[in-house]
């Protein structure tokens, strides 16, 4: 009789335990995968900007940015946007995809600076939801970075009239 009781026991321990690790496990599968693709967005964001800085246009922008999340199936359009600021061009704030996107307004962009934004939506693919029963859910989430460069025909304008070589 004890033995059945103890087997009985050993069982339900044991599937409390599987159930913990699972989980522990789904949880490392969702934070590398987050952490992973945060990282693309950054090097998206920097690659961006330098060439914003150069004088690509948005669409130019949002095709580099796609080249880069691509491997994590990530596509501009509703699930990523990119946002180019830009004060000294004719529209100062242009924007590729649909996915709502509000750039930083801090630090303020200084002459001759261009700042682009990238944003993805964290319910759509490459990320699992699979931790949203235990109350951790991506639904409605997004990752928002934006880099800021200067223009590269500015150091060129400075260069050409004389000011930075005192002569």
């Amino acid at each position: 009789m004890y033995r059945q009781r103890r087997r009985g026991v050993q069982t339900l321990e044991l599937v409390i335990a599987l159930v913990v690790l699972i989980v522990l496990f789904v949880a490392g599968i969702q934070f590398g995968t987050t952490m992973i693709v945060e990282q693309a967005v950054t090097h998206a964001a920097t690659v961006g900007a330098r060439e914003a800085g150069k004088g690509a246009p948005i669409d130019e922008l949002a095709l580099v940015v796609e080249r880069i999340l691509a491997p994590h199936v990530v596509h501009v359009g509703s699930c990523a946007s990119v946002v180019l600021e830009d004060p000294s061009a004719a529209a100062p704030v242009q924007q590729a995809g649909t996915l709502p996107c509000d750039p930083p307004s801090e630090p303020a962009l200084e002459s001759g600076e261009v700042r682009v934004t990238v944003a993805i939506d964290l319910s759509r693919r490459p990320f699992l939801n699979a931790l949203a029963a235990f109350g951790i859910s991506s639904r409605g989430k997004q990752f928002t970075v934006s880099s800021v460069v200067h223009r590269e025909d500015t150091d060129i304008a400075l260069e050409s009239d004389g000011s930075c070589c005192g002569g």
